[in-house]
């Protein structure tokens, strides 16, 4: 065992983790951290979010929907953000000490929610919907900024990924004038180019003054319609920008939120079921009672709101799960129902939320028995499937897989757990890696990082790397350990052998295997990665 530390604590389900295939001096390095570590099918999600990132503009490879124009729930703008909420997660908690890799994904998932592609919907939406306003006659002239006013479907969703960048990975590029741009240059119609151009501040100060403007009702998403869910994220932002700025806009707007959700009931005291939607002329509560409402609306709700949420979850798993003679679990049906596998996965990333391991499980293995997932060399894909159901089937199985639970909601359950969303919210400072050891310089894909931190009370960088599924176990891996402090004194630790000292400036290998080179204040280290390895850097006293 590797004793770094004087305790040794559980990891979660093994399905959760890959606690079951751990050396186990990795093993025993996670549970003297109180963690659980990235395991093959969370590594594979963001692989995935990773590749998808990494497209051409214009490419939306894998994120296709069946419904035109990116009005419904596979629009493009929900799989970014619920990808960009996958990724902060595994960053968070997992390898809050390497945030080289998962910051530049971050960042091209930002610039993709800026693309034309994803807010020029905007310009049609706005001008209104009879299906949500019954009183409209003539549709609205129409509006062509996607953030000055409504749209909280696209801008809360753009101002909680952006607070949560900059919260995790201390990057201050959007706090420049202009850093947030939206340039209308359609070919073939408008009357000519158009900039609208904003930073992090103008718009935390837009979406607040009209929080403010409504009563504090929420802010609408398509025009007359104020939706629960979509109106979590610019409040969970909020409390993400207080933190970076000393702002106090967080109490104010939660506080008043709240008192008109209960106000309005929001979320129906008798069915403990969130609304559909409140039509803001007719104030009236439009009720489904649908899975993906209450899993989506819970999921973020529970990040500064959890006893309303946690009050209302069993209700809600109640009435929409369907348990299978095999083990699994999936969401009720109904006909002519379009969103389905949103369900399934909102109700996913509400059980992960809510520590409900033993439902999370069941759906998350439903996925994998049922929706036909494939490995692409590091990524793990679930293929979009417009059937609903095979003849074979039994009762129950649906077939039916779109986009955003196959590209983000899958990820955000399966790399989420109890509180991680509240405590990432909660505490979003809570890592200060910038003064202590971090790994840089990763080869990332061919090697793979299951967890990086540092450890406070020991004094300690730990990491747990392994090669990548699509190469050779006997990778060399080389990477650096940065911010190290050339007067104190280091030990480095591998899979629970001391390998090598580190003083004043000089590097004593003690045992062989491993070059170690001090390179001015960072360690470069090479190794041979034919299994699972962990290293602890541990300053010494």
């Amino acid at each position: 065992m590797l004793l770094i530390g004087a305790t040794a604590l559980t990891l979660l389900d093994s399905s959760n983790t890959s606690s079951h295939s751990m050396p186990h001096s990795a093993r025993s390095l996670a549970n003297e951290s109180n963690a659980s570590i990235l395991d093959d099918k969370q590594l594979g999600h963001l692989a995935f979010i990773d590749q998808l990132s990494r497209q051409l503009p214009g490419d939306w490879s894998h994120m296709g929907a069946s419904e035109p124009g990116q009005g419904y729930f596979d629009a493009y703008r929900y799989q970014i953000a619920m990808m960009s909420y996958a990724l902060s997660l595994a960053q968070y908690h997992f390898t809050p000490a390497w945030r080289e890799h998962h910051s530049a994904v971050s960042r091209r998932l930002i610039e993709k929610m800026l693309r034309f592609d994803v807010w020029g919907y905007w310009e049609l939406t706005s001008r209104g919907d009879i299906t949500i306003d019954p009183s409209l006659t003539v549709l609205h002239k129409g509006l062509i900024d996607p953030v000055r006013y409504q749209n909280i479907m696209y801008s809360g969703h753009l101002f909680q990924m952006i607070t949560t960048h900059a919260m995790l990975y201390g990057d201050s590029a959007f706090e420049l004038p202009g850093s947030i741009s939206f340039d209308y240059n359609p070919f073939g119609r408008g009357l000519g180019r158009q900039v609208f151009d904003y930073d992090i501040h103008s718009l935390a100060a837009v979406i607040i003054d009209q929080f403010r403007k409504n009563g504090w009702r929420g802010i609408e998403c398509e025009p007359n319609a104020i939706f629960p869910e979509c109106n979590q994220h610019p409040i969970i932002a909020c409390a993400l920008y207080d933190q970076l700025y000393g702002t106090d806009y967080f109490a104010e707007v939660a506080e008043h939120f709240k008192a008109q959700f209960d106000d309005l009931e929001y979320l129906d005291k008798d069915t403990q079921s969130f609304m559909a939607y409140y039509q803001v002329k007719q104030n009236k509560v439009v009720r489904r009672n649908r899975a993906w409402s209450d899993g989506w609306s819970g999921t973020f709700m529970h990040a500064w709101s959890k006893a309303i949420v946690e009050h209302a979850y069993p209700t809600q798993r109640d009435r929409h799960i369907i348990r299978l003679n095999d083990g699994t679990a999936t969401v009720k049906f109904y006909k002519g129902e379009q969103s389905y596998s949103h369900g399934h996965g909102f109700m996913a990333t509400l059980a992960a939320e809510l520590g409900d391991d033993e439902t999370l499980n069941a759906l998350l293995s439903y996925a994998d028995q049922y929706w036909q997932p494939r490995w692409d060399g590091e990524s793990l894909i679930y293929p979009r499937r417009d059937v609903l159901k095979e003849p074979q089937d039994p009762a129950h199985v649906w077939r039916r897989l779109q986009p955003l639970t196959a590209n983000g909601l899958l990820a955000l359950a399966r790399i989420g757990g109890r509180n991680r969303i509240a405590d990432m919210v909660s505490r979003p400072k809570a890592h200060d890696y910038e003064k202590h050891p971090m790994l840089s310089g990763v080869q990332y894909p061919s090697v793979q990082v299951q967890y990086a931190r540092y450890a406070p009370e020991r004094a300690a960088l730990e990491i747990i790397l392994k090669a990548g599924k699509s190469y050779a176990n006997d990778q060399t891996a080389e990477f650096k350990i940065d911010n190290l402090k050339l007067r104190e004194r280091y030990q480095v630790i591998r899979d629970g052998v001391v390998i090598a000292e580190v003083f004043d400036g000089n590097v004593q290998q003690v045992n062989s295997g491993v070059d170690i080179a001090l390179q001015e204040n960072h360690l470069a280290v090479s190794l041979s990665l034919k299994k699972q390895t962990s290293l602890a850097v541990t300053r010494l006293a």
